[in-house]
C-alpha cells in the first residue's frame, strides 16, 4: 500500500493515477487477470469490475488510508476511479456530528396503549393518542445528527399522505409501490398507504440515480405484477413515468410524498381488520416470473407478539437498525415491532452503516439499545472494517439480543466477533442466530435469551453422503449453528420427500405453519400450491435437522443465492446472463459460494461459451458482469466461462445448480460429463432404486403398526374383557396398568423412572406432569406403583373401549368448552382429592406434534391451593417421539419418568396459585428435555384473572 499523503499534495492526474492504482490491485484480488486488465479509469466499479457494495467498503478504506482523510457516504455511490479522484481531490467535507455522539435521553417505559389493535395503523393510532410525544424513531440524518420522530408527528403525517392518495383515487385494497429510501418519508409513506385502505408493496430504491432507466425497466415486472396504480418515489424518479406506462397497465400516477402532501386533507381515524392485506413482499423475480408473499395485519402482529416472547422483550427496550426497510427483517423485525411494542428505535439508512459500520454500534452505544439485529456479513464487517482508533470508549454493554440471521450463519464470524467486542463491552451471551423467511412474515425461530450461540459438529461425510447429523469430534467435522425453537403458536417439522416427520439428527425438509404465515403468493396460486405441505403446512424450502429438541439449518432445497442479507433468484440472474452475445442461452448456472472473507455467499456465474481467445472471453465476461448488474442491481462476484456441453442439467433439461456449485468447488466445472452406457443403465437403476426407497421408507412404519394392533387384539383385548364384566374400579385399575405395560413393553418401548422414592406414600396429592403425546396416560400407568385418578376430556367417554374404561374407573372428566360444567368438573377434583384419592391432571391442557412445554393453566394450581394439597411435578421424555400428535403410527423409544420432590403451596390467594404454577412449570421443564414456551408475550405482563 502507496504512503498516505494529503489528496491537495496531488495534481487532478496524480489523484486519478493513484486512484487507478488502488483500485486495479483491489480488482485483481477479487476478480482476478480479467478484472485487472478491464480497470481504468472510466470502467465501471459495478459492471467492469464487478465490485458490488461490500467489496467498495473495502476500496473506501483503502483510499483513506491512501489519501490520509476520510470519505463520505456519497464516495460509495460513485461508480468509476475518475469520478472518484475528482471527488478526492475537491476540498475536504467535515461531518456535522462526530460518530461517538451524546448519549440520548432514557425514556419512560412503554405503555400497552397499542394493546387489542387490529391493524398496524391503528397500533399508530392509539400510541399518538395516548403518548404523543413519546419518540418512535431517531432517524440519523444524512448530515450525521439526529432526529427524534415521535407517534404524534409520525401519525399526522402519515395521515397528510393518506388523504392524498384517496385524492388520488386510492381506494380499499388497492396496492401502491414504494421506492423510497430508508427515512423519515418512507415511514410515513408505508403507514399512510394502510391509513387509505391501501396495499403497500415496498420495493428497494435505486442506489445510482443516473441509472433511474434500467433499474424503472427492472422493477416494472413487480409492478405489473402486483397490479400498483400509484408509485410513490423521490423527486429525481418522476420522469420514468413514461417509461413505466407502456409495461405497468394499471399505473396512474408517480408521485412523491411531498407532491401527495399538497392540498390534502388529513385522514382522522384507522380503519380496517385484521384480515386486511398489509403489505406484499417481493422475495425476487424483477426479469422472471415475480412472487409476492401476501400479509395479512393478523401475519403480522402474530409475529411481533411471537418475537416479543422469544425475546422476553421489556417496556424499556430500546431498538437500533441500519437494515433497510424494503426487507422484511427491517420492515417488521426492527421498525414495526419496535413502533407497536412502543420500543425506541435508533434507525439509519444502510448507505449510512456500510460507509462506517462504526456508526451501528455507536447507535447502540448511545441509546443503550438491547436489542439489534443484522445478517452475518455485518457482523463480519465490523471485524474487519472498523479501525480501533474509530472505536474508543464504546459500551456495547446495553446489547442482550444480537440476532445474526437473513442469511447463513458463520460461527466463525461469530468467534471473532465475540473476540474483537468483548473489550468492549458485548457479551457472548447476547448473540442470537436466528431463522426465519417472509413466508412466515419474518421470524420462526429463535434460541433461548441470554445463553448464547450453540454448535453442533457432525461427521461430514456422513452429513454430505448420507443426511445423517452424526455428532464428531473430528478436526474436519461440519459446524452447524442452531437457531433454537419454534417460537410461541407456530410449529415446525422435518420431513421427507413424501411428507413424513424423520427422527432425530435425520436432514429433512423444513415445513412450519402458525398465524404468522402467508396464505399464499399474490395472484399465485400454482406457486401457493407448490409451496403447500400437508396439514396445513408450508415447505419453507431449507434442509434442516431436529437435535435435544433444536433445530439446525442445514442448507437449502431451493436454488436461492443470499449475498449481502438480499435474496437473489438464479433463475432471472441466468436469464440476463444468457442474452449476452457469446453465451450459450439456457446453458448458464449461477449459485452461491460460502465465502468467510466476506461474512456472505459469493455469487458466482457458470456460463457455456465458444469465446476462445483472452480478448472476447474477457469482452464475455464484462458484458455479463454489466447485464447482472443491471437485472438484479449487484454484479456477480466471478464468472466462469466454460465449453460446451458443460454445464449440469437433468434428464429434462434443467439446470442442476447445487452440481455446477459442487463441481466448482472441487476444480471440475468445465469438464464433460460422461454419457456412456454404463452411466445410463446406472441413472435408470437409481430411479428404480428411488422408488423402492420411498416404498421401503414406509414399510417399516406400517410393519410396526400392524403389529401394535395385532398385540393389542393379543394382550389388551382379554384384559378388557374383564374390565367390561367388572364392577370394581380397583380391578379394571390393576388390569389397565397390566394392559399398558404389556403393550409398552411389546412396543420395544424401554421404561426408566428416577425419584420414586420422591414420591408420598399417602394421599391426597396432585400428580402434574408435561402432556406431549397420547401415550403419556399409559405410560403413567406402567411407570408409577399406585393407582391414581386422572382427568379427561368429557367427549372421551364417548370413544370405544376407552370410554368403558373411564366409567368403570371413575376417572374424572371435565367440559373444556362449557364454563359451567368445567367448575362442576373442578369440584369433582377437590371432592376425590378430599376423599384421598391421587389424582394427575396435565396442566397445559393439550398437546401438539411440535416440541416444547406450553403453557400451564391455572385449574390444577387452584386446587391445590383450595385443598392444601402437594403437587408432585413430573417430567416425561420421549413419549412424544413414541407417537407424535397428528399421526397414528408409533414408533419404538426410550420412555423416561421423572419425579420431582412435592411441592406445597405458600398461601390461599392468587398469589399463592401462580407462584405454585411458576414452580411446578420451572421443575418440569428442567427435566422434560424440551424447551419451555411459557411466556408472556401480549405486552406488560398482566396478573392473570381469578376466572382464567
Amino acid at each position: 500500500m502507496p504512503e498516505a499523503r494529503p489528496a491537495a499534495a496531488f495534481s487532478l492526474a496524480e489523484v486519478e493515477a493513484r486512484v487507478l492504482d488502488v483500485v486495479r490491485q483491489l480488482a485483481t484480488e477479487t476478480g482476478g487477470e480479467r478484472a485487472s486488465r478491464a480497470a481504468s479509469v472510466r470502467a465501471s466499479f459495478e459492471r467492469d469490475l464487478g465490485l458490488g457494495s461490500l467489496e467498495r467498503v473495502e476500496l473506501l478504506v483503502r483510499l483513506e488510508h491512501a489519501f490520509g482523510r476520510k470519505l463520505e457516504d456519497r464516495h460509495l455511490e460513485i461508480d468509476s476511479a475518475s469520478e472518484m479522484a475528482r471527488a478526492i481531490a475537491s476540498p475536504e467535507e467535515t461531518a456535522a456530528v462526530p460518530e461517538t455522539g451524546a448519549r440520548a435521553e432514557t425514556l419512560a417505559p412503554a405503555t400497552d396503549a397499542a394493546f387489542g389493535a387490529r391493524t398496524l395503523h391503528e397500533s399508530l393510532f392509539r400510541r399518538a393518542q395516548a403518548e404523543p410525544q413519546r419518540p418512535a424513531v431517531y432517524l440519523r440524518e444524512d448530515d450525521g445528527r439526529e432526529t427524534p420522530l415521535t407517534y404524534g408527528a409520525l401519525w399526522q403525517e402519515a395521515a397528510l399522505l393518506a388523504g392524498g392518495l384517496r385524492a388520488r383515487g386510492v381506494t380499499k385494497g388497492d396496492t401502491v409501490a414504494l421506492m423510497l429510501p430508508t427515512g423519515r418519508d418512507f415511514l410515513f409513506a408505508f403507514q399512510g398507504i394502510l391509513i387509505a385502505g391501501a396495499v403497500p408493496v415496498p420495493i428497494y430504491p435505486p442506489v445510482r440515480l443516473d441509472r433511474l432507466e434500467e433499474y424503472a425497466r427492472r422493477q416494472s415486472a413487480i409492478l405489473a405484477d402486483a397490479g400498483v396504480k400509484i408509485l410513490v418515489t423521490v423527486l429525481a424518479a418522476r420522469p420514468v413515468a413514461s417509461l413505466l406506462r407502456p409495461a405497468v397497465a394499471t399505473l396512474r400516477h408517480v408521485v412523491t410524498p411531498d407532491e401527495l402532501r399538497e392540498g390534502a386533507s388529513a385522514a382522522t381515524s384507522a380503519e380496517g381488520d385484521s384480515s386486511d392485506p398489509a403489505f406484499v413482499q417481493y422475495t425476487s423475480g424483477s426479469t422472471g416470473s415475480p412472487k409476492g408473499v401476501l400479509l395479512t395485519h393478523a401475519n403480522l402482529l402474530a409475529n411481533i407478539e411471537a418475537i416479543t416472547a422469544g425475546l422476553r422483550a421489556q417496556p424499556d427496550d430500546v431498538g437500533a437498525s441500519w437494515l433497510p426497510l424494503y426487507h422484511d427483517m427491517g420492515l417488521i423485525g426492527s421498525w414495526l415491532f419496535c413502533s407497536h411494542r412502543g420500543i425506541p428505535l435508533a434507525l439509519q439508512s444502510p448507505l449510512s452503516f456500510l460507509a462506517r459500520p462504526e456508526r451501528w454500534l455507536w447507535a447502540i452505544h448511545n441509546h443503550r439499545a438491547t436489542m439489534s439485529a443484522a445478517p452475518n456479513f455485518a457482523y463480519e464487517l465490523c471485524v474487519r472494517k472498523i479501525p480501533d482508533a474509530a472505536i474508543q470508549g464504546l459500551d456495547l454493554s446495553s446489547w442482550r439480543c444480537a440476532l445474526n440471521g437473513a442469511e447463513p450463519v458463520s460461527p466463525d464470524t461469530i468467534d471473532r466477533f465475540v473476540a474483537r467486542f468483548s473489550a468492549y463491552g458485548f457479551r457472548r451471551e447476547a448473540m442470537m442466530p436466528v431463522y426465519g423467511l417472509a413466508e412466515n412474515s419474518v421470524a420462526l425461530c429463535f434460541p433461548p435469551t441470554g445463553r448464547g450461540p450453540k454448535w453442533d459438529r457432525v461427521d461430514r461425510r456422513a452429513f454430505e453422503a448420507e443426511g445423517v447429523a452424526q455428532p464428531s469430534t473430528d478436526a474436519g467435522a461440519r459446524v452447524q449453528p442452531t437457531v433454537g425453537v419454534s417460537l410461541p403458536a407456530h410449529e415446525v417439522r422435518i420431513v421427507d420427500g413424501d411428507g413424513r416427520e424423520l427422527p432425530d439428527r435425520r436432514v429433512g425438509r423444513l415445513v412450519f405453519r402458525g398465524p404468522s404465515m402467508t396464505a399464499g403468493y399474490f395472484k399465485k396460486p400454482d406457486a401457493t400450491a407448490a409451496m403447500t405441505a400437508p396439514g396445513g403446512f408450508l415447505d419453507s424450502g431449507d434442509l434442516a435437522y431436529r437435535a435435544e429438541g433444536e433445530y439446525y439449518i442445514a442448507g437449502r432445497k431451493k436454488d436461492l443465492i443470499i449475498k449481502g442479507g438480499r435474496n437473489l433468484a438464479p433463475q432471472e440472474i441466468e436469464e440476463a446472463a444468457g442474452e449476452v452475445p457469446g453465451v450459450r442461452r439456457g446453458c448458464v448456472a449461477a449459485f452461491g459460494v460460502e465465502s468467510g472473507e466476506l461474512g456472505t455467499e459469493r455469487l458466482v456465474i457458470a456460463a457455456e461459451s465458444r469465446a476462445k481467445d483472452v480478448e472476447a472471453r474477457d469482452k464475455v465476461v464484462a458484458e455479463v458482469m454489466a447485464r447482472v448488474a443491471e437485472a438484479v442491481g449487484m454484479p456477480p462476484d466471478e464468472v466462469v466461462l466454460i465449453p460446451p456441453g458443460t454445464i449440469p442439467k437433468t434428464s429434462s433439461g434443467k439446470i442442476r445448480r447445487s452440481s455446477a456449485r459442487e463441481s466448482y468447488l472441487s476444480g471440475r466445472l468445465g469438464r464433460p460429463e460422461g454419457t456412456s452406457l454404463g452411466q445410463k443403465a446406472r441413472l435408470v437403476l437409481a430411479l428404480a432404486g428411488d422408488k423402492a426407497a420411498a416404498w421401503a421408507r414406509s414399510l417399516p412404519g406400517l410393519l410396526f403398526a400392524a403389529w401394535i394392533v395385532l398385540l393389542g387384539l393379543v394382550v389388551v383385548a382379554p384384559l378388557w374383557l374383564v374390565v367390561f364384566f367388572s364392577r370394581s374400579p380397583r380391578v379394571a385399575l390393576a388390569c389397565g396398568r397390566w394392559s399398558v405395560r404389556l403393550l409398552l413393553k411389546g412396543a420395544f418401548c424401554r421404561l426408566t423412572v428416577e425419584g420414586l422414592d420422591r414420591l408420598p406414600a399417602k394421599g391426597p396429592y396432585l400428580l402434574v406432569a408435561n402432556h406431549a403425546s397420547y401415550v403419556d396416560v399409559p405410560a403413567l400407568m406402567a411407570l408409577l406403583p399406585v393407582d391414581f385418578l386422572f382427568v379427561s376430556k368429557v367427549e372421551a367417554l364417548g370413544y370405544p373401549i376407552i370410554g368403558t374404561y373411564l366409567r368403570r374407573c371413575r376417572h374424572l372428566t371435565v367440559d373444556r368448552f362449557d364454563v359451567q360444567q368445567s367448575l362442576v368438573g373442578a369440584s369433582d377434583v377437590a371432592r376425590a382429592m378430599e376423599e384421598g384419592h391421587f389424582v394427575l391432571l396435565f396442566p397445559e391442557g393439550t398437546f401438539t406434534a411440535d416440541d416444547g412445554l406450553r403453557p400451564f393453566r391455572m385449574g390444577a394450581f387452584k386446587t391445590a391451593v383450595d385443598t392444601g394439597a402437594p403437587v408432585v411435578p413430573m417430567a416425561l421424555r420421549g413419549t412424544r417421539r413414541v407417537l407424535r400428535g397428528e399421526t397414528l403410527f408409533p414408533w419404538p423409544g426410550p420412555i423416561h419418568l421423572w419425579v420431582g420432590e412435592p411441592i406445597l403451596p405458600d398461601g390461599s390467594d392468587w398469589r399463592a396459585m401462580v407462584s405454585l404454577r411458576d414452580r411446578v412449570a420451572e421443575a418440569i421443564a428442567a427435566h422434560c428435555g424440551e424447551p419451555r414456551l411459557d411466556l408472556v408475550a401480549g405486552g406488560p405482563e398482566r396478573p392473570p384473572s381469578p376466572g382464567e
